[in-house]
Protein backbone atom coordinates (compact mmCIF):
# COMPACT_ATOMS: atom_id res chain seq x y z
CA UNK A 1 0.00 0.00 0.00
CA UNK A 2 2.91 2.30 0.50
CA UNK A 3 4.61 1.43 -2.76
CA UNK A 4 1.69 2.38 -4.23
CA UNK A 5 1.49 5.77 -2.44
CA UNK A 6 4.94 6.92 -3.47
CA UNK A 7 7.31 5.16 -0.99
CA UNK A 8 10.52 3.95 -1.87
CA UNK A 9 11.67 0.53 -1.34
CA UNK A 10 14.54 1.50 1.03
CA UNK A 11 12.43 3.76 3.12
CA UNK A 12 9.49 0.69 3.26
CA UNK A 13 12.73 -1.46 4.29
CA UNK A 14 14.35 1.07 6.88
CA UNK A 15 10.61 1.18 8.64
CA UNK A 16 10.27 -2.51 9.36
CA UNK A 17 13.77 -3.54 10.11
CA UNK A 18 13.93 -0.70 12.94
CA UNK A 19 10.07 -1.73 13.88
CA UNK A 20 11.31 -5.34 14.05
CA UNK A 21 14.77 -4.28 16.04
CA UNK A 22 12.50 -2.60 18.37
CA UNK A 23 10.46 -5.16 18.85
CA UNK A 24 13.20 -7.36 19.55
CA UNK A 25 15.05 -5.49 22.42
CA UNK A 26 11.36 -4.85 23.73
CA UNK A 27 11.83 -8.83 24.07
CA UNK A 28 14.97 -9.34 25.38
CA UNK A 29 15.06 -6.70 28.04
CA UNK A 30 12.65 -8.63 30.34
CA UNK A 31 13.72 -12.04 28.79
CA UNK A 32 17.46 -11.09 30.40
CA UNK A 33 16.06 -10.28 33.49
CA UNK A 34 13.96 -13.55 34.05
CA UNK A 35 16.82 -15.21 33.07
CA UNK A 36 18.68 -13.46 35.59
CA UNK A 37 15.92 -14.66 38.08
CA UNK A 38 16.25 -17.76 36.93
CA UNK A 39 19.85 -18.36 36.77
CA UNK A 40 20.10 -17.14 40.39
CA UNK A 41 17.17 -19.60 41.76
CA UNK A 42 19.24 -22.26 39.89
CA UNK A 43 22.68 -21.85 41.01
CA UNK A 44 23.11 -25.22 42.03
CA UNK A 45 22.40 -26.46 38.49
CA UNK A 46 24.59 -24.48 36.33
CA UNK A 47 27.79 -26.45 35.29
CA UNK A 48 31.02 -24.03 34.37
CA UNK A 49 28.95 -20.97 34.33
CA UNK A 50 27.92 -18.32 36.79
CA UNK A 51 24.51 -17.09 36.40
CA UNK A 52 25.94 -13.45 35.96
CA UNK A 53 28.11 -14.41 32.82
CA UNK A 54 28.38 -11.65 31.25
CA UNK A 55 29.24 -12.74 28.15
CA UNK A 56 26.35 -15.23 28.13
CA UNK A 57 23.99 -12.49 28.45
CA UNK A 58 25.46 -10.85 26.03
CA UNK A 59 25.99 -13.29 23.36
CA UNK A 60 22.25 -14.48 23.83
CA UNK A 61 20.99 -10.91 23.45
CA UNK A 62 22.93 -10.18 20.42
CA UNK A 63 21.87 -13.62 18.81
CA UNK A 64 18.20 -13.01 19.76
CA UNK A 65 18.41 -9.79 18.32
CA UNK A 66 20.62 -10.95 14.88
CA UNK A 67 18.20 -13.86 14.44
CA UNK A 68 15.30 -11.57 14.74
CA UNK A 69 16.58 -9.20 11.65
CA UNK A 70 17.55 -11.66 9.63
CA UNK A 71 14.17 -13.42 10.24
CA UNK A 72 12.39 -10.35 9.10
CA UNK A 73 14.82 -9.13 6.49
CA UNK A 74 13.37 -12.29 4.00
CA UNK A 75 10.11 -11.93 3.92
CA UNK A 76 10.30 -8.18 3.69
CA UNK A 77 13.05 -8.55 0.43
CA UNK A 78 10.63 -11.07 -0.58
CA UNK A 79 7.30 -8.30 -0.28
CA UNK A 80 9.09 -5.23 -1.69
CA UNK A 81 9.64 -7.58 -5.12
CA UNK A 82 5.80 -7.37 -5.28
CA UNK A 83 4.62 -5.21 -8.12
CA UNK A 84 2.20 -2.44 -5.92
CA UNK A 85 -0.93 -2.96 -8.55
CA UNK A 86 -0.33 -6.58 -7.60
CA UNK A 87 -0.85 -6.19 -4.26
CA UNK A 88 -3.78 -3.68 -4.29
CA UNK A 89 -5.64 -5.99 -6.61
CA UNK A 90 -5.33 -8.66 -3.91
CA UNK A 91 -6.36 -6.50 -1.05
Amino acid sequence: MRMALGAQRLDILRMVMMRSAWLSIAGVVPGLALAYAAGRSMQALLAGVTPTDPRTFSATAALTIVMTLVGTLMPTIRALRVAPITALRTE
